[in-house]
């Protein structure tokens, strides 16, 4: 590679997809390229966010980002696995075999000019109140998001003096999205919140008992267009006691309905679950012991859940079974306490398995 010439990253659409064109390669370094393979081209050029290299000239420990390379005429695209985001900063890194370093060009994909259209939906969980050592936040946005954005727009203030809370959430890398990028997951630091581990030592609970508290969506969080929020979006929370039990499904309350109808199997918790695992942790066995097909609605608060089948009830016995993975807004699931104390047996881990809970629907 020859670090004299100077090569020029524009960027451009194909099928609806954003890509980056590469050019100003001499004649040879074309002709070595074009002869490449996908794996040697995979070697010798990588892209990666600006902000993951540190500033040196070599390739940093991350994974580069995924996509691929494809050399045509005097051009080399690449062509990302998943969409790339706009605003962010992304580095050409060329491998120089000579010295060993790598030559680093750089570019920033251009915001489009549009009128803002996405926005929060909710911030879960929707409680009123949460416990002291809550684990996450979810933040559901109306449209795709763009990444990078998470630890500079969100965040959490005292309501009573306004103050911000400093280091209340564990800095995501990478950034916890569905698939879809509308669903983001917030984590608070789990360090400060088991106890006996340093962090919680050394800075205590991100959040404190009593504490009003509010978390903010700002307006500046960029969607994938490159456009800011239509409104910033917030939440208020009172925080409560510490959650330290199992999410004990012996403590639920079961509407049943009647066999014939179609009206919900509703479920009522004890406690807040975690709206996430929620929605797919639990589901109705018949009494054959097929999975019943239908819709469930989790409710305000995440106190409640309700199943609507797609056929009406068949008369006799059911089971709602309850995955190990469920857990309250703490992060105890049916199976084990997350923060546990190991001077109470009690709280020793159960063996992994799916519960349930039995009711029979009866003609009415």
């Amino acid at each position: 590679m020859n670090s004299l010439r100077q090569l020029q990253l524009e960027w451009e659409e194909h099928q609806g997809r954003a890509r980056i064109a590469v050019v100003g390669w001499t004649e040879t370094e074309l002709r070595e390229l074009a002869d490449a393979d996908a794996a040697t081209l995979s070697r010798r050029l990588a892209f990666y966010p600006s902000e993951s290299l540190g500033g040196a000239p070599a390739r940093p420990a991350v994974p580069p980002v995924a996509g691929s390379f494809l050399s045509r005429g005097d051009v080399v695209l690449f062509v990302p696995r998943f969409p790339l985001s706009v605003g962010t900063r992304y580095s050409l890194l060329v491998d120089c075999p000579d010295t060993g370093d790598c030559e680093i060009w750089t570019t920033q994909r251009p915001a489009r000019a549009a009128d803002p259209v996405a926005e929060v939906l909710e911030i879960y969980p929707t409680a009123s109140e949460v416990p002291l050592n809550l684990l996450r936040l979810y933040v559901q946005f109306s449209h795709p998001m763009s990444e990078s954005w998470a630890m500079s727009a969100i965040s959490v203030g005292c309501q009573d003096t306004g103050e911000s809370l400093e280091d209340v959430f564990l800095p995501p890398e990478p950034e916890l999205w569905d698939a879809g990028r509308s669903r983001l997951t917030m984590l608070l630091d789990p360090g400060r919140i088991k106890r006996g581990l340093a962090p919680n030592l050394e800075s205590g609970y991100p959040l404190a008992e009593g504490m009003t508290v509010v978390v903010t969506i700002d307006r500046a969080f960029r969607d994938a267009r490159g456009q800011p929020l239509r409104a910033p979006a917030r939440r208020i929370y009172r925080v409560g006691p510490a959650m330290r039990s199992r999410a004990d499904p012996a403590g639920w309350t079961l509407n049943v309905p009647p066999a014939a109808s179609s009206i919900p199997l509703r479920v009522e918790f004890d406690r807040s679950l975690d709206h996430g695992l929620l929605q797919h942790s639990l589901s109705v066995q018949d009494p054959t012991g097929a999975i019943l097909d239908g819709v469930s609605t989790i409710g305000h608060s995440e106190l409640s859940w309700s199943f609507t089948p797609e056929f009406p009830w068949h008369s006799g016995e059911h089971r709602l079974l309850i995955e190990p993975r469920l857990e309250d807004v703490a992060g105890n699931t049916p199976i084990r306490v997350f923060d546990r104390d190991v001077s109470r047996p009690e709280d020793d881990p159960l063996p992994a398995a799916v519960t349930h809970l039995s009711f029979i629907c009866v003609a009415r």
